[in-house]
């Protein structure tokens, strides 16, 4: 088993152990039920949903770059590792639900373009319908139509607007990818998680190895690029058989292949999601007793397996857990949606219960924005009010606001522009604390590298490894929580 580091003529020498490498740096260690690692900030000042709405309104985003993303909290079958906002519709009973969720999404859109002006004019280069199952809306065209109708009539979208819609392998037969197709969707996202059908069954996911290939082909078939993601640290899975389902996929030639460890902490806790099933302490500590879930040490060896199939295959991770075979986007070979998200991490505006966003713009200061994450206190709030169904926001500013755009850019593994942090902030991240000694840190261990003659810093595939991990304790905590005198121009 070995780690990856790029030696200095290009090459990836195979040297070291990730068990090591965590060895190396304690600091990264991050127990599973504590593991749910995010880019966006638990910090901040706190803002009510009227003071987070007065904020909205004069947020100069007329011009700029955004990401436009709607949440369809529906899925046919709750997987018990998901601590995403959503809830269960039966199969055969869609249609009542699918029409409800549609004239939401479309009516908490209106309200906001009725209120401000500068939504229709920021420039949105990447539209992303997720959930849930977002995909559940291709089985009725009829409800998936007005939504995307409205998003082409009332907002700026660039010429090449990136189209991306996620669901499972059932939702992706050949009509649900012809409805798409027809409707301008040109990217797409399999959540597959898993090739072993024992994994699938015992997470409750409802369908077999065959149907994800199936839908692997279909996709392929359209010639437009898609993403499967896949999961490790699951109960049943070894690094054996995380091996053999990268095997399969990378020669089935699937474009992009996303890695994601078990994160089984609450996020119901953190504002941004629900309970899972087994985030509720009985079932975690019976799951425990019986021997489920795998440990540290094999839990990074299924990574590694799984990086090892990967690089021999020729896939590269853009942004960071995101394995691209070459030439699959232009840009950096990372997707648009990454590019506006994390590369740039331009403005995201959110719709939809526990849907939440950012504006940033060029100001030295974000909001967060936060909608109300449970699903019948939306709906209900959506059906007697008139007003926005915002929960929260967070202001970040200093150096809570530089340590989570520099946790953006590390997660979209593309050069970070030392000028850029200059201009923004007034903050030389290799000069000034608390940066210059988190980085000359990073440096020393071979998790990042000056890249572009000196003025870019990038993770190293080692970095890459780690990368949820360095941005919570370095940007998140050591940056961001810093009492260092705060940069400015």
């Amino acid at each position: 088993m070995s780690s990856l580091t790029t030696g200095g003529n290009g090459t990836v020498d195979l040297e070291l152990n990730l068990g090591r490498l965590l060895d190396r740096n304690p600091q990264l260690q991050i127990p599973r039920d504590e593991y749910n690692i995010n880019v966006t900030s638990n910090e901040g000042d706190q803002l009510s949903s009227e003071e987070l709405a007065r904020e909205y309104g004069t947020f100069p985003g007329a011009g700029h770059p955004a990401h436009l993303y709607f949440h369809l909290p529906l899925c046919n079958y709750i997987c018990h590792f998901c601590n995403y906002v959503k809830r269960l519709v039966p199969r055969g009973k869609e249609d009542p639900s699918l029409r409800l969720w549609s004239d939401l999404l479309i009516e908490e859109s209106r309200r906001y373009l009725d209120r401000f002006d500068w939504l229709s004019q920021a420039r949105v280069e990447s539209f992303y319908i997720g959930g849930g199952t977002a995909a559940l809306l291709l089985n009725s065209p009829e409800y998936i139509e007005p939504l995307v109708r409205h998003a082409r009539e009332n907002y700026d979208l660039s010429d090449n607007v990136e189209f991306n819609i996620e669901g499972n392998p059932e939702n992706f037969q050949r009509h649900h990818l012809e409805t798409a197709l027809g409707l301008g969707f040109n990217r797409f996202s399999l959540g597959v998680q898993s090739l072993q059908d024992e994994v699938n069954d015992f997470t409750k996911r409802r369908h077999s190895s065959a149907q994800s290939i199936e839908a692997i082909e279909n996709l392929l078939a359209t010639g437009c690029p898609f993403n499967v993601d896949m999961m490790f640290g699951l109960p049943y899975q070894t690094p054996e058989s995380v091996r053999r389902d990268m095997t399969i996929l990378t020669d089935l030639g699937v474009p992009t292949i996303t890695i994601y460890r078990l994160r089984n902490a609450d996020r119901e806790e953190m504002g941004i999601g629900n309970r899972a099933v087994w985030n509720n302490p009985a079932v975690r500590e019976r799951l425990i007793s019986e021997g489920r879930f795998p440990d540290l040490d094999s839990t990074y060896a299924m990574r590694q397996e799984a990086v090892e199939v990967l690089l021999e295959k020729g896939y590269y991770p853009s942004p960071c857990g995101w394995w691209s075979r070459p030439d699959t986007y232009s840009g950096g070979n990372i997707p648009q949606t990454s590019k506006n998200k994390w590369e740039h991490y331009n403005t995201m505006i959110a719709y939809g219960p526990g849907a939440y966003g950012w504006l940033t713009g060029d100001q030295e200061e974000f909001l967060q924005t936060h909608n109300i994450t449970d699903i019948s206190k939306y709906v209900s709030f959506m059906q007697k009010n008139d007003g926005l169904p915002l929960n929260f926001g967070r202001r970040l500013s200093g150096h809570k606001a530089i340590g989570t755009a520099l946790g953006f850019n590390f997660k979209a593994n593309q050069p970070i522009d030392l000028q850029r942090y200059k201009d923004r902030f007034g903050a030389d991240l290799m000069e000034m604390e608390p940066f210059a000694s988190a980085f000359a840190e990073l440096l020393e261990r071979g998790l990042v590298e000056m890249v572009n003659d000196g003025t870019a810093l990038k993770p190293t595939l080692d970095g890459e490894a780690l990368h949820e991990e360095i941005i919570f304790h370095y940007f998140h905590q050591r940056i961001g929580l810093s009492d260092a005198p705060v940069c400015r121009r």
